[in-house]
């Protein structure tokens, strides 16, 4: 399966899984690295090689820059914004899951040594269609 195809994300919208799905985290995670890359309307190329690094140090994989670029700009984005994918695809993965993506992001929007005011609000986009508390966000453990 191509992670660039995105078909759980289109489940979302359809016929969706009941319990936490591992490829379904793994096309989040994908989306949301490389729609980082165009969160302030400046694609940085140091942002893609970060994105590459980071899904191959997380997901084990490697993508080209055109699929990180193609992913960027998905079509299954004419089916609903990120924030209403995040939000159905939150309840179908595991803190730890959300978690990871967030700490990929982290490292995308630090790639070249700026974060603009677009960047962070695409960061608390994210941190709350994912429904994670700041505590979450942060990595704490609560018990």
């Amino acid at each position: 399966m191509a992670l660039v195809d995105f078909n759980k994300v289109k489940q979302l919208f359809g016929d969706s899984p009941e319990t936490a799905d591992a490829d379904l985290f793994r096309e989040m995670f994908v989306l949301v690295m490389a729609r980082a890359t165009d969160a302030d309307a400046y694609t940085h190329p140091v942002e893609i090689a970060v994105v590459q690094g980071v899904i191959g140090e997380e997901l084990g994989e490697e993508l080209s820059e055109t699929e990180i670029r193609t992913a960027a700009l998905s079509k299954v984005y004419e089916s609903a914004p990120l924030q209403k994918i995040l939000g159905n695809a939150a309840s179908k993965m595991s803190v730890a899951q959300r978690q990871t993506i967030l700490r990929g992001l982290v490292k995308v929007m630090h790639a070249d040594d700026r974060i603009s005011s677009r960047e962070a609000e695409f960061f608390n986009m994210v941190v709350a269609a994912l429904g994670l508390t700041p505590a979450d966000a942060a990595g704490l453990v609560t018990e």
